[in-house]
This record gives C-alpha cells, sequence and structure tokens, in this order.
C-alpha cells in the first residue's frame, strides 16, 4: 500500500513538472522581469544578443548603456546619426526596419532579434502593435513626452539590460547640469525674448512641451508660450510668420540642420529684430539633435543655451563638457574636427534621401 502511494505521488510530482516547464516553454532563458513605461510587465533575455532599437531615443541610449554593437536592426533617425556610427561602428550594418511608424516585422525574425524596444507611436498603433505581438519576440515599451518621464524611461532601459549604476550615472549628470543652470540664473531679472524652432521654421514649443521645459530653465522669455494661437498636430504645435512678427524675440535658436540659414537668409524674414541683428543660432547637434523631444543630450542644449543667453555670467567651457560627456558615457575622445561638427550641426546626420532601406 505504502508502495503504491509513493509510486502515486512521484508520478503527480513528474506531471507536475512536466505541466510546469510547458507553461514556460515561451519565456526566455535566464529571463528578468521589468516594467516598461506602459505598465507592461515584460519578461526579457538576461542577455540579449539580436537588439532592435525602434524609437530614436533607444538607440543611442542602448550605447550609451553598452549594448550599442548589439543593434541588428533600428529605426532610420538613429540610423541617420553619423557621431553614433563614429561611436560603434557596428551600428552602421543595422538594418532600418522602421519607416513612417511601420515596422518590417520580417527583417526584425531575420535578424534572430530578442529583444525589442518600441515607442509610443508603434505601440497606440493596433496594427502595429499586433504585428509586435505576433513576432513572439518580447518588447519593452520606452517613450516620454516630459523630462520627468525621460528619467523613468532611462530607468526603464537600464533595467532591462541590467545596467540600472550606469543609467542612475547618466540621470546624475543630467540632474547636476540643471541644478547648475538653476543656480546660474536665480537673481536673473530681465531675460532675452526667445524664438525656439523645432525642425521647422514655423514649429515651435507649447505649454507643458518637453522642450518648454528644458528651456524654462535658463529663465528666456519663451515667447510661443505667451500669446498667440498655435496650430496643433498631434505633440506638434505650429505657428505663422506673422505671429512671430508680432512676438519680434530677440533671438531665435533652431534645432534642426540648415534652418538658421534659412531664417537669416529668406527675404520674408528679414523685418525681425532677431534676423537684422543676426541672432539666429543653430543648436549643436552630436548623436542627437540637442534638446529635441527625443534626445538624450538635452542637458548639453541647456548649458550652450543659458552660455548663449548669459556670455558675461555664466562660466562655461562648452567644448570641455562635450569632451566629458562622450568621454564618460561612450568612451570616445572626441577629435577637435568632431567639436567643431557638433557645434556647427550641419553635416551630423545623413540626409534621408541617402538612408538606409527596409
Amino acid at each position: 500500500m505504502k508502495r503504491t502511494l509513493s509510486l502515486a505521488l512521484s508520478l503527480l510530482l513528474l506531471l507536475s513538472l512536466l505541466c510546469a516547464c510547458g507553461e514556460h516553454d515561451n519565456l526566455p532563458a535566464n529571463g528578468i522581469t521589468v516594467t516598461d513605461c506602459v505598465g507592461r510587465t515584460v519578461t526579457v533575455p538576461a542577455d540579449p544578443q539580436s537588439i532592435c532599437a525602434l524609437s530614436p531615443f533607444s538607440g543611442p541610449m542602448i550605447t550609451l548603456l553598452g549594448y550599442g554593437d548589439r543593434i541588428t536592426t533600428t529605426c532610420n533617425n538613429a540610423a541617420r546619426s553619423l557621431l553614433l556610427a563614429e561611436i560603434c561602428p557596428q551600428i552602421k550594418n543595422a538594418v532600418v526596419v522602421k519607416n513612417s511608424g511601420s515596422v518590417n516585422g520580417e527583417e526584425v525574425l531575420a535578424k534572430g532579434t530578442d529583444l525589442m524596444f518600441a515607442d509610443m507611436g508603434v505601440y497606440e498603433n493596433e496594427a502595429e502593435r499586433a504585428k509586435l505581438d505576433s513576432l513572439g519576440v518580447p518588447y519593452v515599451v520606452v517613450d516620454f513626452e516630459t523630462i520627468d518621464e525621460q528619467f523613468r524611461a532611462v530607468r526603464v532601459l537600464g533595467d532591462a539590460l541590467q545596467k540600472r549604476e550606469k543609467a542612475e550615472q547618466y540621470l546624475d549628470w543630467f540632474q547636476s547640469a540643471f541644478d547648475r543652470v538653476d543656480a546660474a540664473v536665480a537673481d536673473v531679472e530681465a531675460p532675452p525674448r526667445l524664438y525656439h524652432s523645432v525642425n521647422e521654421a514655423a514649429r515651435t514649443d507649447y505649454q507643458g512641451s518637453y522642450c518648454a521645459q528644458w528651456i524654462a530653465h535658463t529663465k528666456a522669455v519663451n515667447v510661443s508660450l505667451e500669446s498667440g494661437t498655435l496650430n496643433m498636430d498631434g505633440s506638434k504645435a505650429y505657428t505663422t510668420l506673422e505671429q512671430i512678427y508680432a512676438w519680434d524675440p530677440e533671438l531665435i535658436v533652431c534645432n534642426e540642420a540648415q534652418v538658421d540659414d534659412y531664417i537669416l537668409t529668406d527675404e520674408k524674414w528679414q523685418g525681425l529684430s532677431a534676423v537684422q541683428a543676426g541672432k539666429v543660432y543653430q543648436i549643436p547637434i552630436g548623436i542627437t539633435r540637442m534638446g529635441h523631444p527625443t534626445s538624450l543630450e538635452t542637458p548639453l542644449a541647456l548649458l550652450w543655451l543659458t552660455k548663449l543667453l548669459y556670455p558675461d555670467t555664466f562660466d562655461l567651457d562648452f567644448d570641455q563638457e562635450l569632451q566629458d560627456f562622450y568621454q564618460t558615457f561612450f568612451g570616445y575622445t572626441l577629435s577637435d574636427d568632431w567639436i567643431a561638427a557638433i557645434k556647427d550641426g550641419s553635416e551630423m546626420r545623413t540626409p534621408k534621401t541617402q538612408e538606409k532601406s527596409e
């Protein structure tokens, strides 16, 4: 009787183990669990070998965290960065699988992808999300619209790649730049009036937007937040040239290459005080367009702008700030030519006509 009972218990235990194994067949070996930016709990491989970076922010940030050489598929924006390719040459071999929001799932699978990082544009599109779900590859949603959300996104990436310490080091640097500027402008009483051009000459900031948040630390009067009507297209805000004339800012800063030249030379803009004074500036472009809503180099944009606004009172060696950042976080020493190119910004990204195709 005892022998029969023992045999039955053994069989039950064996069946339980077999069922348990069946339930976890689809989970990655040595997986870890993370919570992404939309609250999903995702099990991801502990040591991913082939990574798909579907957002402009994730590719550079994954590289900063030490996994750039494992990015095998990416989006067109990240693929256009000349400095990112210089720092991590393996990225040149990554296949662009996302153009205009659509993901090429076949290419993702062809590269043996075992981990994907998606943005909200893909996740919120039902057809694209269904496509990701059908691939059977774990994906983590990493996206943000505010600076606080960007901090969370960095931590999500740090957790997913088990690089939380490096992520926190980066966030400490991020916060320290903001603290330095806040202290430097604390006594400013008459800040200049500024217009910020985002990508296109007439696209600008709106209340609560990412760019408006970091520019606010300089105490500059961001004219597009003051008055007038902005035309919203999703998360993009557009104004008119007539409204810009009504604002008549003291200076204009642009985050897209060649827009500053356009504003300075196009006859329709010549009546603006900033144009007449030659105070139209290109924000530096490094791995990303510094200060752009998907940038990991926003603190550098903040430091640069504060120095531009208050050259006599804000003590800053911007060249050294650039050198320190890329050396600390990417282990890369900039040449004098690279520093000059970053500050000029005009040739830091390949034109869209030259980008890789799916």
